[in-house]
Order: structure tokens, then sequence, then C-alpha cells
């Protein structure tokens, strides 16, 4: 039976109420990762030809997708998507090595480190340009679109398996790349009179190049920059604080909402401040005020930090469904969330529960949600209750082994457990080996086995909390 009751009911005075349970220990998500998660991700034609070309589409078993004998997902896939289905992305490509330096991150399963290296090792040699753009998607092998039609999301998302498979190992060749796309972005895209990163630089399909988009600032924060900036050396990492902190005054000064704690997903168009509107979900919000108030600590800005923690705290409350069995909502008195914004708002709550441990009031609720609605029986996950395809060109499991990431670690601080992660990093570098997007207290580590000339650490942490400023 998969799904985990947390909440028990009791009697006094012939009255019953409800009393949440403790959460489920950290083991639970390192179980879900290798039994349910990652058995989807190990099916030998997830691996791409060559290895590390990792295929946009497969079919929910897990094969491959085939034109001449497509499954019945694909062969019948929405009109929005068919048009699509012979072409690559990197942004799927790049999340699919993200989703394997996570399983290697939690299992220490050296077979996911390989594939993770492939993946990356494939994205540097086959799709990166000079002087630092990156191809975003490609048909037969060839470019869709020019480096100026290229989205800054799609430019984002690039770097998100570098950056990972960084942080895990800290290759200094993958940390060049990282910093030449990031500084390729920030030069060819910023916009100084607006003071924002423009959606495109020349039109076609991705947009006519007067969007004002919120993933265009916000997804190189989540990305890559979060993550990154602290494991940086000097002078690095202060030219990559200023720009962070430029990118949160965006945020904050153009895509917040004037009468609430949302955020526009767009500004531009005729009806953007519809609930409906692109990108004015629960779950950009919530991913919003989640990054500015990790990003605010780390950066020492306390005034963004105490308003980003009161924003993510009111869109917590707003989206959180006391109803029924609980759960997040999409939108104010709207459908329940899908699974990358359930993950987001999850992730939201439990980085507050390491703060606030009465925030784990939501988690109790919404993660058994998490297991019946979206992990399916036979591997990987689903974008909507228990059905839809668990892979296409907006669809991994990046979102789905991040949370697990987040729950794991949060679970472990949050029940006294002590938390372990896999690095394959030399030694000299130990200091960067900090857990995710986070600080511990206590960090000891003992080499488990070699990987490619490279010791593989186990690394322990109790007293894990927010990355404040030094």
């Amino acid at each position: 039976m998969k799904r985990l009751v947390l909440s028990v009911c009791l009697f006094a005075g012939g009255q019953a109420y409800a009393v949440d349970a403790p959460l489920p220990p950290a083991q639970r998500w390192l179980d879900s990762v290798s039994n349910e998660l990652a058995p989807f991700w190990l099916h030998q034609d997830a691996y791409g030809s060559p290895l590390g070309n990792f295929p946009t589409f497969r079919c929910n078993d897990g094969s491959a997708y085939q034109l001449s004998q497509s499954c019945d997902e694909l062969a019948n896939a929405p009109k929005w998507m068919a048009a699509h289905l012979n072409e690559n992305y990197t942004r799927m490509q790049a999340r699919h090595t993200f989703v394997y330096g996570v399983i290697f991150h939690l299992t220490g399963d050296p077979q996911a480190l390989k594939l993770a290296k492939a993946g990356v090792d494939y994205l540097r040699s086959h799709l990166l340009e000079e002087p630092g753009s990156v191809i975003s998607v490609t048909e037969q092998g060839k470019s869709q679109f020019s480096a100026a039609q290229r989205t800054t999301q799609d430019m984002a998302y690039a770097q998100l398996g570098m950056a990972f498979y960084y942080y895990l190992t800290g290759d200094p060749a993958v940390l060049a790349d990282l910093i030449k796309v990031k500084n390729y972005i920030f030069e060819q895209y910023w916009d100084e009179q607006n003071q924002r990163l423009r959606w495109v630089n020349a039109p076609s399909s991705n947009g006519q190049g007067n969007e004002i988009e919120l993933v265009a600032q916000l997804d190189q924060i989540n990305a890559y920059m979060l993550l990154i900036s602290p494991l940086l050396p000097e002078p690095e990492k202060s030219r990559w604080n200023a720009d962070l902190s430029a990118l949160l005054n965006t945020i904050m000064q153009q895509f917040l909402r004037p009468d609430d704690f949302r955020f526009w997903g767009t500004k531009h168009g005729e009806d953007y401040q519809q609930d409906s509107a692109r990108h004015n979900d629960f779950g950009h919000t919530a991913k919003a005020w989640w990054m500015s108030w990790l990003a605010a600590e780390y950066l020492g800005d306390s005034t963004l930090a105490q308003n980003s923690l009161k924003g993510l705290k009111a869109t917590l409350n707003a989206a959180f469904i006391e109803e029924g069995e609980g759960g997040w909502r999409r939108l104010p008195n709207g459908a329940p969330a899908i699974w990358w914004e359930y993950a987001e708002l999850d992730q939201a709550a439990a980085s507050l529960a390491l703060i606030e441990p009465e925030a784990s009031h939501y988690l109790s609720q919404t993660y058994p949600q998490w297991f019946q609605r979206f992990v399916a029986s036979d591997g990987g996950t689903y974008p909507v209750a228990n059905q839809g395809l668990k892979i296409h060109l907006w669809k991994s499991d990046y979102h789905a082994l991040e949370h697990a990431l987040v729950a794991y670690l949060s679970s472990a601080q949050l029940n006294g457990e002590t938390a372990r992660l896999f690095f394959a990093m030399p030694q000299q570098q130990a200091q960067l080996r900090q857990p995710y997007f986070y600080r511990a207290q206590s960090i000891q580590a003992k080499a488990v086995g070699q990987w490619q000339n490279l010791a593989i650490s186990e690394v322990s942490y109790r007293g894990i909390g927010i990355n404040h400023s030094k």
C-alpha cells in the first residue's frame, strides 16, 4: 500500500478532532527515490544515443518513443505537443542530468553518477556554443533557433545539470562553462534601461521580443545561481552575488502584485492580470518567495528576507486545502496543484519548517497526497492525479527529485535524525559539501568508494538550517 497516513482521530468529550501525526522518517524519501523514481530513469532506453543525449520523449513504461509504432499515450498526445515529438529539448536533457545527480546524491549509486557525467559531457561537447550560448532545441541534430531566438528560461535550465554536477564533484572545467554561460546570459539579455532580463533577443515562435517574463529572472536563481554562488571563489562570487541581488530587485519591483502577496507571471499583453493568465499560479509565487527568502538570507539582506518570509507564509496559507484530505491548490478557489506546483509548495513549507517547526502541519497532510496522486506504482511520476505523460518537453522528474532531496533533508532535521549525502569531490574541496541550499552545524565525512580517481564520500549532517550570510 503506497499511501502514508499521517493523521489520527482522537476523541474527547464525545467530539472527534484531527491531530497531525509526525512526519515520515527520512528513510521514506530514500526508499521513494530507490524504489519509485529511479527505476524509470535507470531504464536502458533513458540513456540516449550517444550516451548522455537523453531523449525528451519516452513512453510511460520507460521504453523509447518510436514514430512507426508509438505507444498509445504518445500516439494520442495533445495537439500542442504532437508537433514536437521529433524534437529534443536541452532544458529536458539538463533536467534529466539533474535527476541522475540527485539519485547518486541520495543513494550513492555510481551508475547514476556516470549518467549525470554523460549528460554534462554531451551538453558541453554538442550543445554549448562559443561564446556561451546553448542550443535549446534540435531536430535530427540541427538547431531549431538562432542564438538570439533562444529564451532566457531555456538558457537558465541548460545550466541545471552542470550546476548540480559541479556541486557534486567540484569539476573545474564544468565550473568554467557554467561561468561562461552565465556571463553570456547577463551580457546578451540584460536590459539596462528596464533593469530586467529579456525573454528573447529576436522574434521566432519562442516570442517576439516584447515579453516581460517572471521566469526569465526567477529561473536563473533556482536553476543554478543560488546553488553555485556560495561555492564560487572570489572575485567571481561577488559578481554573481551582485547579479543575484539585481534579479531579486527586479522580481520585487516589477512582478509583485500591489494588492496581495502574489506575483505576476508576465507583465505584457492585455490579460496578464487574470488569475488564469500565464504563470499566475501559486507554484510560481511560492517558488519566487522561497528563492527570494533563501537568497536574501544568503546575501545578508535582512529586510528582503523578512518580507519574503511574510509573503511565503501568506502564500502557503492561501494555497493550502484544509478540507478533506488536504493538499495544495494552483489558484485561489481553484483546482488542485499539478505535480511541479505541488513540489514547489511542499519545498517552501519544508524550508519554513526548519525555522518554524509548526509549518510541518502542512506537510503532514500534503506528503500523503504527493505519494497518492503523483508517484506511479510502476516508476516515475504523473503530472496530475494518477494520469498523464511521465516525460515530455516540459515534464521530467527534476521537480520530483528536488522534492525528495528537500523533503529528506528537512525531515531528517525535524525528526532529529542524521542526514547523509554522497559526493565525488576532491578532499581539498570538502568545504563545499553543504547540503543543497542549506547549511549544517555538524558535518562528518567518510570515504566509501572510488569513482574516476575520486573518492566517493558519504557525508553526514546534523543541525540543518537556512544558509545565512557569514
